[in-house]
């Protein structure tokens, strides 16, 4: 029990893009590229130049105690959905894994 750390992975697809986000979108894809990637709180945002396909990483804590039924992925998937409204985007086929990191830590 207590907190556990995971990380969650979101995985989309651009949807209906206008040519000023098509521009917008590869002005920055340098910056939004997956070797520059980290799973944070606040989310990384990924993609490529051609886009299609982008994803989110993020680091997720759920406290088993404070949430019982805390659901990692749906957290994330929320915290993606929420990001691209904000950025006015489009995106099908979401979809969000998880891995419960504190599970690879041994017990002390």
């Amino acid at each position: 029990m207590g907190v556990h750390v995971h990380r969650v992975v979101v995985r989309g697809q651009f949807a209906d893009l206008t040519e000023d986000q098509r521009t917008a979108l590869l002005a920055e894809v340098d910056d939004h590229s997956i070797f520059r990637s980290s799973f944070t709180e606040w989310g990384t945002f990924t993609y490529d130049d051609r886009l299609v396909a982008f994803n989110f990483r993020y680091e997720v804590r759920v406290d088993d105690e404070a949430e019982p039924d805390g659901d990692p992925t749906a957290i994330g998937r929320a915290k993606a959905e929420a990001s691209l409204a904000d950025w006015g985007l489009g995106a099908k086929h979401l979809r969000a894994t998880a891995a419960d990191m504190s599970s690879m830590w041994p017990d002390r």
